[in-house]
């Protein structure tokens, strides 16, 4: 996973005022999950994309520019 996604994923839920456990609960996914994230051991899926995009548009911060691009 490129460093670029996992500071994406930490800077949006930073940018929310979430802890990891508070931005699982409102995508969906485990801490672990977050976690995993946030430490490039794992990639989100298309549909965990969806739903980080959705979060985001939801608080009013812009979700253009998120990956992936292609599922959108």
């Amino acid at each position: 996973m490129a460093d670029s996604t996992r500071s994406l994923i930490r800077t949006l839920r930073q940018q929310l005022g979430m802890t990891q456990e508070e931005f699982a609960h409102e995508i969906a996914v485990t801490v672990s999950t977050v976690n995993r994230w946030e430490n490039a051991h794992a990639e989100p899926s298309k549909l965990a994309w969806k739903a980080i995009k959705d979060l985001a548009r939801q608080r009013g911060l812009p979700a253009e520019g998120m990956r992936p691009l292609e599922s959108f």
